[in-house]
This record gives C-alpha cells, sequence and structure tokens, in this order.
C-alpha cells in the first residue's frame, strides 16, 4: 500500500496534465469540424431561402443525415472500446507492477507518459504549421522554374533536387495536372524527405513540368472556367512544353479529378499533335461505382455555391471537401481524430516523422472553392455511368467522348489505382477498362495503400514508382516513373 501511496502525487499530477491536454485537443477538432458545418449550414440555408427544397429531398437529406450520425457514432463506439481496453490493460500492469513491486513501468511512469503523448497532440498544431517550410511546392525557390501561362494557369518546372541528376533532353516530357479542388501541393508532399511524386520524375531527369491553377479568389478567368477552356489552354502549355524540349510530345498525368479532365481533354481529339500517352492516378473514371459519393442525395447546385466579390458562383471547396470527410465519417468525428493521433503518437515512441503534419496541413489548408461548370461536370461523372458503348457522361465541344477513342488516337493509357482506396474504389478506377479489352495500349496497375498512398510514399518497398514490381493484385507491373522512361526509349 505504501508503494501505491508513493505514486499518487504524480499520478494525480499526470492525470490532470492528460485531461487538460485532451479537452485541448478535442476542442481544436471539434472547432475545426463544426467551422466546416457552419458553413454548410449557412450556405445550405441561403440557397434554400432562393430555391427551396421539395418534401422529397428533405426526406432524402435527414435520411442521409441519419445514416451518417449512426456510422459515425458507431466509429466513436468502436474507436473508444479499441483505446479504454489498450489503456486499461496498460494501467493495470502498471498497478500491478506498483502494489507487487515488480520490475516495469509504474503507475506514476505510465501516467506521465499517457500525459506526454496526450500533450504531444495538443500540440499538433503546431507541428501542422512547423511543416509548411518542408511541404508542397515553394514556386519562389530556385527549384522551379515558371516556363508558361495562360489566362488560368501557370505552368512550372519541377528541377532536380537529387545530387547529380540534370534534365535530359532525350526524354519525353511530362505534364502533371493535379485535381482542382484540393490543390497542387499534394503533388510534392515532402521532397526533401523522398516523398514527392513529382519530384521522383524530375529526380530521374525527366523533363517535368506541372500545371497550376492561378488563386480563384483573385482570378475571374478561373471562376468561370469551362472544360472546354480547361482543354483549350492545356493544349497551350502542351504546345509550350514541346517547344521547350526539341519537339518531343507530351505525356498528360494527372491525378484524381485531374485524371479524368486529361482524359476528356484527350479524347476530344484536341491534342493530338501535342500530347501522344496518358498516366492518370486514383482517377474515379466512372464514379458511379464509388457508392460513398455517389449514394449521396443530388442537389440543386446552388446548395453548394459561393458567391465571390466578382458576382461570380463558384462550388465552395470547404462544403465539397466535407462531403469528401463525410464518405469516411466513422473516422473522421472529433474524438476518434484525436485518439488515432495518440495511437500514432504511442506506437511511434512520439516520433511519428512528418507525414502525419503534412498529410493534415494538406487536409485542412489546401481547400480550394471551385470553378462552377467544372464542378458541375464532375457531378455528372459521378452520378451518370459509362454507356453500355464507352461513351463517357460529359461532353467537350458539344462532342461525345468515347473511351474507345484511346485506339484510335493511339495514346497508351497508364492507369493506376489504390486496392485499399475508398474514395475512389478499384471499381470505380477501372470501369472504363472493359471497353479497352485486347488492347495492348492499356496499363492498369493495382498499388498497395489508400487514395494518396502513391502521393505520399512514391518510393514504397511494395511498389517503387521507379521500378518494376509485382503489384496488389499479384501481376507484374512497373511504375508510372519506369513508365515514363520506358516509352521514351
Amino acid at each position: 500500500m505504501y508503494s501505491l501511496l508513493r505514486e499518487m502525487p504524480d499520478f494525480t499530477t499526470s492525470w490532470w496534465r492528460y485531461m487538460l491536454a485532451m479537452m485541448r485537443a478535442s476542442n481544436r477538432e471539434v472547432g475545426e469540424f463544426n467551422d466546416n458545418m457552419f458553413i454548410a449550414a449557412h450556405i445550405a440555408m441561403t440557397a434554400a431561402r432562393d430555391n427551396p427544397m421539395s418534401m422529397l429531398e428533405t426526406f432524402e437529406i435527414m435520411e442521409h443525415s441519419v445514416g451518417l450520425a449512426r456510422k459515425g457514432a458507431a466509429g466513436m463506439q468502436d474507436k473508444m472500446a479499441d483505446y479504454a481496453f489498450d489503456q486499461i490493460e496498460e494501467g493495470t500492469r502498471a498497478y500491478l507492477n506498483t502494489i507487487l513491486k515488480s520490475d516495469g513501468e509504474k503507475l506514476g511512469s505510465y501516467m506521465r507518459r499517457e500525459a506526454e503523448i496526450m500533450e504531444a497532440v495538443s500540440n499538433f498544431n503546431e507541428q501542422i504549421e512547423a511543416i509548411g517550410d518542408e511541404f508542397g511546392f515553394h514556386f519562389n525557390t530556385k527549384d522551379y522554374k515558371l516556363v508558361a501561362e495562360t489566362d488560368a494557369f501557370e505552368l512550372y518546372q519541377v528541377l532536380p533536387i537529387k545530387e547529380g541528376v540534370e534534365v535530359r533532353k532525350d526524354l519525353k516530357p511530362v505534364v502533371l495536372v493535379p485535381p482542382y479542388m484540393l490543390g497542387v501541393h499534394i503533388l510534392a508532399f515532402l521532397p526533401f524527405e523522398n516523398k514527392s511524386y513529382s519530384h521522383s520524375f524530375a529526380n530521374e531527369g525527366i523533363p517535368t513540368y506541372v500545371r497550376v491553377v492561378k488563386d480563384i479568389m483573385t482570378t475571374e478567368k478561373v471562376q468561370t472556367m469551362t472544360p472546354e477552356q480547361d482543354c483549350e489552354q492545356t493544349r497551350e502549355l502542351c504546345a509550350k512544353v514541346m517547344e521547350l524540349n526539341d519537339g518531343k510530345k507530351v505525356t498528360l498525368n494527372g491525378t484524381c479529378q485531374g485524371g479524368y479532365i486529361c482524359m476528356m481533354n484527350i479524347l476530344s481529339g484536341k491534342l493530338t499533335d501535342v500530347c501522344d500517352a496518358l498516366i492518370t492516378n486514383v482517377t474515379p473514371v466512372d464514379g458511379t461505382y464509388s457508392d460513398a459519393i455517389s449514394g449521396m442525395p443530388q442537389m440543386h447546385h446552388d446548395f453548394v455555391t459561393t458567391t465571390l466579390p466578382s458576382g461570380n458562383k463558384v462550388a465552395n471547396g470547404y462544403l465539397l471537401s466535407l462531403g469528401m470527410r463525410f464518405v469516411a465519417i466513422d473516422r473522421e468525428t472529433p474524438l476518434v481524430k484525436v485518439l488515432d493521433q495518440a495511437s500514432l503518437q504511442r506506437a511511434t515512441g512520439m516520433n511519428p516523422g512528418k507525414t502525419p503534419a503534412a498529410l493534415f496541413r494538406w487536409l485542412l489548408k489546401e481547400r480550394v472553392h471551385l470553378p462552377l461548370a467544372i464542378a458541375n461536370m464532375s457531378s455528372h461523372t459521378f452520378q451518370d455511368a459509362i454507356s453500355e458503348d464507352g461513351t463517357l457522361p460529359v461532353k467537350l465541344f458539344d462532342q461525345a467522348l468515347n473511351i474507345k477513342h484511346l485506339i484510335d488516337l493511339n495514346v497508351p493509357w497508364y492507369q493506376n489505382y489504390a486496392i485499399k482506396d475508398d474514395l475512389v474504389t478499384p471499381a470505380c478506377a477501372t470501369a472504363g477498362n472493359k471497353h479497352l479489352e485486347g488492347w495492348e495500349g492499356l496499363e492498369s496497375v493495382a498499388f498497395f495503400g489508400g487514395h494518396v498512398a502513391i502521393l505520399t510514399s512514391p518510393y514504397g518497398k511494395k511498389a517503387p514508382v521507379t521500378g518494376e514490381f509485382t503489384d496488389a493484385n499479384g501481376k507484374a507491373a512497373r511504375g508510372p516513373v519506369k513508365f515514363q522512361m520506358d516509352i521514351s526509349a
């Protein structure tokens, strides 16, 4: 008993530290989550005033909301049960070590460690801010060069940062196209940590360029951007890249929504003389196979729009991002996020590395609004399936786009997807492949991990983007960088 009493002052102090840190961390996550909820509610109420929902739409929304609440509550219950079991197990062991005077962690030390872990979680915002100097592209540095500009885009060359590597003029150039909504910086996750998809190309000497959308808040040409204008300006950028690379045609490499836009632009036939290869990363080729998104209630577009000072309406990026979070609401509730971060700190000995902070910075700080025409186009791709003859549910220049046209254009398509992706599911990413059966130009590769795994860990041991490997389906495969090197030969 004396041993237990001796531990009590340290245990009590640490317990209070733990509780205060947990309240800080929880309040931070609740505040961030509620901020998005209030923005969404404000937009919805404003839209409902001008365009009231029908009774059927109201019931659909209520039913969907109840389903999300149940899913979130179930996820929170499961996480709390797992977390409490681990805590009770470790706490009991420390208690027994204390009263039996056994070797091992005592009660005071156990509680002090838990307090330090929760304090690290509560200070996570500081890590998110600090990683800003390393995360993403820093286009104002010598490692990038502005080479072209259009009304809506800037084109930067990504220069090699690997020692001894120079840009090789004998290799085909690649132009990277990020998704509109979550921005460009995910393509340069942590360049100096060897965790950058764009630099995995540049560091092999491949002439690498990235298409950057100008600030939608200040650039009216972006606010009113249409898919046709995207296509025309992409062609202009590709022509400039050809000029800089001795007339070599470009490989367009689009990620997620950016991959779909690249595919549309190529199928339009407008890029025939400037682009001759396509790479897509986790691209929703047929969004109807993504139950998480296509299963959401269909709303009039006014319910996701924001009017900017210019008077132009755009799709609100915060609201759309919240919708994506609802896909994984069982992992996105504030308490679950706090406990997940605590588990990560514990599992890594309070040294989780820079990846979690960089990932959270991308998720929380890189949300931007979308041009309304682009958002409407994307919405169609999730609500309407590819037709039986391979025709996409969207048009360009009032012309139908058929996925089989890739064969006629002789544009090889390297398609990668993530086997554990719950946003762009494997079925969603590969839905168009049945229309290209027997064509040698299609190369479909299953990567390990989730939606952004290829971007945050391009040199993963199981599937490095620069090498050959056995993919997640057990098939011999190569990475997209290796693909680009091989087609340059």
